[in-house]
């Protein structure tokens, strides 16, 4: 079995709880990032963090939150769980620039840019292809985000969002959880939320990562997707793209209610999805991430060199964090 590696897994969902800390150790997952907030405002995410800091004290043998590289790797030394927070959008920021900061002083690391939609700093994966990030606020809380030592997500942003933030950005940014639409195609139910080969060569040549995913929304096959496809995927990406861009950010959520889906797409602004959809039945494969050992088995049986395979574990993760969490010449 494989786990002499690190292992990090750039996005998980869940509705979090000890029994998932739990997986995440059996599966062997040494550092995960998880979702403080979606459409949360700054009052609610504080509370959010507060919640999440109960989490973490309740559950202290098993999971630690990690504010660095080092943090992650002292955490796995003890035989925890690293936990990194982050938001899926900068609804936090309220548009106050002040709160990137504010948020990096009380544990955020990663933040995407929008959620799906248009938002004061750039445009989401639903909207319209040419707009990008706005003018003055967006390319200033890019460049906020920069010197303080926020990683920049476009997981979920449009083409042109992901362009302009490769463009403007002085540091590596990453998309965290998100597949190349160049092998998956388009024949999937969230058919925008992947990327193209020029958006991932650009996050990569910058020094950035991919996170690949097993969510059958963004998969070739949707519920019917193999482990098979996955590691045909990982190596598709790696040879295109190089290794060392390449890690896993799988998007696996469990334990929401049904009603949980409506909150993900709609948020405030709708009163139903406007992508109809129920919550993900994963595939066999990965239904856990207590599977992990089973993907990275598959992926040195694939022909990965232990080098290889431990880059797309976690180390090339680890680096980029190490690169980004601290501020900007520090």
């Amino acid at each position: 079995m494989v786990r002499d590696m690190l292992l990090i897994d750039c996005l998980e969902a869940s509705k979090w709880s000890r029994e998932r800390f739990l997986e995440l150790r059996e599966g062997g997952v040494d550092c995960v990032h998880v979702t403080l907030a979606i459409w949360e405002n700054a009052r609610e995410t504080l509370t959010r963090i507060g919640h999440w800091r109960r989490l973490l004290d309740e559950n202290s043998d098993l999971v630690a939150l990690a504010l660095t590289a080092d943090d992650i790797e002292s955490i796995t030394a003890s035989g925890r769980t690293a936990v990194v927070w982050g938001f899926q959008n900068t609804s936090p920021l309220e548009d106050d620039i002040d709160l990137v900061e504010t948020f990096h002083t009380l544990g955020i690391r990663i933040i995407q840019l929008t959620y799906n939609v248009q938002n004061h700093v750039a445009s989401g994966c639903w909207e319209d292809p040419t707009h990008g990030i706005s003018q003055f606020y967006g390319r200033n809380v890019v460049r906020e985000m920069n010197q303080v030592g926020m990683l920049i997500d476009i997981s979920h942003c449009n083409e042109q969002t992901g362009l302009d933030a490769i463009e403007y950005s002085e540091r590596p940014i990453a998309i965290t959880h998100a597949n190349p639409s160049g092998w998956v195609g388009f024949d999937i139910e969230l058919k925008r939320r992947n990327k193209t080969d020029e958006c991932i060569r650009g996050v990569a040549e910058g020094g950035g990562v991919i996170g690949l995913s097993m969510y059958p929304k963004i998969m070739r096959g949707g519920g019917g997707s193999t482990l098979e496809d996955f590691c045909e995927m990982v190596e598709w990406t790696a040879e295109r793209f190089g290794i060392d861009a390449v890690g896993f950010g799988t998007d696996f959520n469990t334990g929401h209610p049904p009603e949980a889906i409506t909150w993900w797409r709609a948020g405030r602004f709708l009163r139903a999805s406007p992508v109809p959809g129920k919550l993900a039945v994963w595939p066999e494969y990965f239904d856990s991430p207590a599977k992990f050992p089973g993907v990275l088995e598959a992926l040195k049986k694939r022909g990965f060199s232990d080098e290889d395979l431990a880059k797309i574990a976690g180390g090339n993760w680890l680096r980029l964090f190490r690169e980004s969490f601290g501020p900007k010449g520090a």
